[in-house]
């Protein structure tokens, strides 16, 4: 308890020394941040990529972060490797240059070369950074707690989950032998790319806290100036960038979480992407939903998008989510674009408004998604960095819409397959299934002008409970039918099934009839 005070202390002095609440200044904030150590520097990292949340001159100070951090000595870096080596450190590098290439919250890395002349780069973990950014996590959350200070930013971000998250995310970079799986899994991801090259992972020599990987040379992909005088063409670079992403994201569900521009390089005709200690993986459910999500946003459609997030919702309070009010808040930030092309959509300033109307409603997103959400703002603030001309949106939706035609027939053998798992056993279609349980949780609601005559209200009812057994009696003929269509493995369901169709349709002939006759 009294390290965590003293840690508390410390981070009470910084923010006096650099005069935090009272003159804030992008400078300040920055130096604050790095001399409080790798916590407060991995939040500074983050910060610098949300310009959805961040002033654009915080985010331009902050990024200084990502590789400017007061570095270990030559001595420290080389007693964590003869640790790591047994110390034989200079039997596997002929030289490990002094200089690091660059210095991070968790590790920094240094240009060596191997025994056989090959150049490489080792990247190395700063020495109990793990238990330091736990015990800061631990402090932080004391301090907001009893500060009030989530309150102050409750329709902008959850502070507590925003922690939650960095420190899952840490923990993963911080175990190199994970990083290295990634790069592989990456690489196998994009090997058909002809303009993308994948980094190759010296296995043989990396461990938990020591990574080796080639040397990539070349230049950054905002050096505009210098890709230029090498003869490449900064269009056709953006163009290929984005359409990857989207790839990435839609087509493989596994896209690199950290796009920023120190992290992407070209080299030889081709996009490198660096540092994969944080990478997303988003399941082809998700993925179809998201593609769905997208397509009801382009089509102004916010009844659906409300559906969507709310399927997606991991907060355990989901069902007591107010749907007319959050549909009336989807509605005004769709409408904020309704007149505007594609093309001109800021995908930044439309993602600052939804992360704030998913806080209003305590929305939670699933963590990849999040991650997705927030690589997709770095790269549109990277592309309008390098390219303003080129739209992301547009590419997204090129990019769907080529999906779609393309998917057709496997969406049709996809639901003949889902009709035969036993996972589905119930066989009823997700369309049927989402009116029966929006009837069910009380979603499903009637904008209705009428007097209070209980005649009209009886009449009302009367007409609800028909459309309750009409979309029941659908649901089960579809069933048998992809039932007939499919391998009949479950008999006795199948013939309650079509009792029920019989009940059912039989109930409906028969008011058709009394209510013809009534006319009459």
């Amino acid at each position: 308890m009294s390290s965590n005070l003293k840690r508390l202390n410390e981070i009470v002095s910084a923010i006096r020394k650099y005069h935090l609440i009272k003159h804030n200044n992008p400078v300040s904030m920055r130096e604050a941040l790095e001399e409080l150590g790798p916590t407060f520097i991995k939040i500074g990292q983050i910060m610098s990529s949300r310009p959805d949340l961040v002033p654009e001159e915080y985010c331009l100070e902050l990024k200084k972060l990502r590789s400017q951090v007061k570095p270990m000595t030559y001595g420290e870096i080389i007693d964590i490797l003869n640790r790591e080596y047994d110390n034989k450190t200079f039997e596997i590098f002929k030289s490990i240059e002094e200089v690091p290439i660059g210095s991070a919250s968790i590790a920094q890395t240094h240009k060596a070369i191997l025994i056989d002349d090959t150049s490489v780069v080792i990247k190395i973990e700063r020495p109990n950074v793990g238990l330091l950014m736990e015990q800061d996590i631990k402090v932080l959350k004391k301090a907001i707690k009893i500060l009030n200070i989530d309150r102050l930013f409750s329709n902008i971000i959850n502070i507590n989950d925003f922690l939650d998250e960095m420190y899952s995310t840490a923990l993963e970079e911080m175990d190199f032998l994970v990083e290295a799986r990634h790069m592989k899994e990456f690489a196998n991801y994009n090997s058909d790319i002809k303009y993308l090259k994948s980094v190759k992972v010296y296995d043989e020599y990396s461990t938990k806290y020591a990574l080796v990987m080639e040397y990539i040379g070349g230049c950054n992909i905002n050096d505009i100036e210098s890709l230029k005088k090498n003869g490449y063409d900064i269009t056709e670079i953006s163009e290929k960038l984005a359409d990857n992403y989207i790839k990435q994201a839609i087509d493989d569900g596994y896209f690199h979480a950290d796009p920023h521009s120190d992290n992407i390089k070209i080299e030889n005709g081709k996009i490198v992407y660096l540092d994969y200690g944080m990478m997303g993986k988003i399941s082809l459910r998700y993925r179809n939903l998201l593609e769905r999500c997208l397509i009801s946003i382009s089509n102004n459609d916010y009844n659906d998008v409300a559906s969507i997030l709310k399927t997606i919702d991991t907060n355990s309070n989901s069902n007591y989510v107010d749907q007319m009010h959050l549909k009336n808040d989807i509605k005004i930030v769709l409408d904020k674009n309704v007149t505007s092309e594609l093309s001109d959509i800021n995908v930044k300033d439309f993602a600052a408004d939804m992360f704030s109307m998913l806080n209003r409603h305590k929305i939670t997103l699933p963590r990849d998604i999040t991650m997705l959400i927030r690589g997709i703002v770095v790269i549109a603030g990277l592309l309008e960095e390098i390219n303003p001309k080129i739209s992301l949106m547009v590419v997204l939706k090129n990019h769907i819409d080529v999906s779609k035609s393309i998917n057709k027939e496997t969406i049709t053998k996809y639901l003949l397959k889902s009709a035969k798992s036993g996972a589905d056993l119930m066989l009823i279609p997700n369309e049927a299934l989402t009116i029966l349980r929006g009837i069910n949780s009380g979603d499903l609601r009637f904008n209705v002008e009428m007097t209070d005559s209980n005649g009209q209200i009886n009449r009302m009812e009367k007409l609800f409970h028909l459309a309750i057994i009409t979309t029941i009696d659908v649901a089960l003929l579809i069933s048998i039918s992809l039932m007939c269509r499919g391998d009949n493995n479950h008999p006795i369901l199948f013939n309650f099934y079509i009792l029920g169709a019989i009940l059912c349709t039989g109930y409906l002939i028969i008011k058709l009839i009394s209510a013809k006759f009534k006319r009459k």
